[in-house]
């Protein structure tokens, strides 16, 4: 039996008298785009017992067949119209439209029946999409300037979709009066333009519910600055050897790198780079020194921070100059100067031995600080002297070693008051002075011929007794001072009058000692009996 020519009896009879179930279609409302497929899917899942399966496309008031199946007798009929353009799936009854056209979209019906008279019917409406193509991005303004420039970006594509931006990878928002999108979307207006406005890059994308189409990406030129301009100098320091080579950089944040300009003392410089150098700097270097930078296409101008740079020359030759005279103390007067043979000092420190000098009411510094006075120099006032000349470059010293000539002083005599007969003497005399005093030694006033300041004799005598002074003369002062010592002489034998009592004590009980010790082997050899030889 041919059942497809009893399909409309078979489905009129299912709707007027038996049991229909929901819808065998997933959606109600598909879409799809010109020249490309659409499948219809179903719920069905498994081959069941169905006599018949019908799809329909309904235009208006009008059904146009497009596939008749009979599972039972394992047929299938395709409308001529459809022929080459339709696939049907037997298990799930899901039927694909092939190659797309306009006249395709309208409502697709699915009717079943079952062999025990139930029926399954459902319906999809499809939109035929036309595809999405010549996606791109046109500017009101080839560049922008900055804070100034209204920009007016328009997309235009081909095909049915609506429009969205994209900022890189971020949606463009709209921002009120900055930022406005007209109701169809395809304008971007942008008011005072920013720099980062527009960095993106920019896409506009077109799309449906199937496919989209994007834009190349869009870069606008916007124009902005100079700012943050930023000079630096190498070496940083604000004072500087004579001779040295100093650099200047500057830099300044703009679009179109902006022109440069430098300044020295409010004169422009012919150096319109962003570096510049001065090679072995003099002191006519010395000022003020600025960078200018300037935009052409937003006319912006910026001035950097001032650099005050110094060019001094470095100090050299120290040197301390002092009295060719001999300094006497108690007497002589000193003037010690310190002076450079290049460069100017901008302090002046003093130091003695180490440590600064201290001035006082003998020792003087002049208002500059240049010269020490010290008046009527004491022995004290000897010592290393150094002077420390400064400036913002560099220091450089001298020293002077100060002598003080003095004394004699303190002379003192050392040496025994008694020796005995033939025993060496020895003494010697000692005095504080500068330099060295000359010594001379007397002995009961009468000059002996000694000019050291110790004194020998190998072998004392009776004579060697008296009193010995020793006169100690500085040359230069012309000062002496004595000191005498007085020196006896035993005979031979004679006990040292110079021994102190505990030591004579010590002798007579050793000698006592000794005796008693003799005493007792006398005695006992008395008392030992001779024993006769038995030879």
């Amino acid at each position: 039996m041919d059942f497809y020519y009893f399909r409309l009896p078979l489905l009129f009879l299912a709707a007027l008298g038996c049991c229909s179930e929901g819808s065998p279609l997933l959606n109600e409302k598909t879409n799809g785009v010109i020249g490309k497929n659409v499948t219809f899917k179903t719920t069905i899942t498994a081959k069941e017992d169905f006599i018949t399966v019908i799809w329909n496309f309904n235009k208006g008031k009008d059904t146009f067949p497009i596939i008749t199946s009979l599972p039972l007798e394992n047929t299938e009929s395709v409308d001529d119209k459809y022929v080459g353009r339709v696939k049907y799936n037997k298990t799930t009854c899901e039927l694909q439209l092939i190659s797309l056209v306009e006249e395709d979209e309208g409502e697709y019906g699915l009717a079943i029946v079952t062999r025990l008279g139930k029926q399954i019917a459902g319906k999809v409406l499809l939109e035929v999409l036309e595809p999405v193509s010549d996606v791109k991005i046109l500017s009101s303004l080839p560049e922008a300037v900055e804070f100034n420039s209204t920009v007016v970006l328009t997309c235009s594509a081909k095909g049915s979709f609506t429009y969205k931006w994209i900022n890189g990878s971020v949606p463009v928002v709209p921002e009120g009066a900055h930022i406005k999108l007209n109701p169809n979307g395809n304008e971007l207006t942008i008011s005072q333009v920013l720099r980062t406005d527009l960095r993106g890059p920019i896409y506009c994308i077109a799309e449906n519910a199937l496919e989209s189409g994007k834009s190349a990406p869009f870069n606008l030129t916007v124009s902005y600055g100079p700012e943050s301009i930023v000079m630096k100098r190498i070496p940083a320091e604000p004072f500087l050897k004579k001779g040295s080579n100093l650099t200047f950089t500057c830099s300044a944040n703009s679009d179109p790198p902006a022109q440069l300009l430098w300044m020295f003392n409010g004169e422009e410089l012919q150096s319109p780079m962003a570096t510049m150098t001065i090679t072995n700097a003099e002191e006519k270097h010395s000022g003020n020194y600025s960078c200018v930078a300037y935009n052409t296409k937003t006319n912006g101008k910026v001035d950097s921070q001032v650099a005050v740079v110094s060019i001094l020359e470095p100090l050299s030759g120290t040197n301390i100059t002092s009295p060719g005279s001999l300094l006497i103390a108690g007497n002589s007067t000193v003037n010690l100067t310190c002076a450079a043979a290049a460069g100017k000092a901008e302090t002046v420190e003093w130091l003695k031995d180490g440590k600064p000098l201290t001035p006082g009411e003998r020792v003087i510094l002049s208002a500059d600080k240049r010269t020490v006075t010290i008046v009527k120099v004491v022995k004290e006032d000897a010592g290393e002297y150094k002077c420390q000349l400064k400036n913002q470059v560099n220091k450089d010293e001298a020293t002077y070693k100060m002598v003080i000539n003095y004394g004699p002083e303190n002379v003192k005599v050392n040496g025994k008051n008694a020796v005995k007969f033939d025993e060496a003497i020895d003494i010697s005399c000692s005095a504080d002075s500068v330099p060295a005093s000359i010594y001379t030694w007397k002995l009961n006033e009468t000059m002996m011929d000694f000019s050291l300041a110790s004194l020998h004799i190998e072998k004392a005598s009776l004579k060697d007794s008296g009193t010995y002074t020793c006169e100690a003369r500085n040359p230069l002062t012309g000062m002496t001072m004595k000191m005498t010592h007085k020196l006896a002489v035993t005979e031979l034998g004679q006990v040292d009058n110079s021994l102190s009592g505990g030591a004579i004590a010590g002798i007579i009980i050793g000698v006592i000692v000794a005796i008693i010790i003799i005493t007792c082997i006398v005695i006992r050899k008395r008392k030992t009996p001779d024993i006769p030889s038995p030879y």
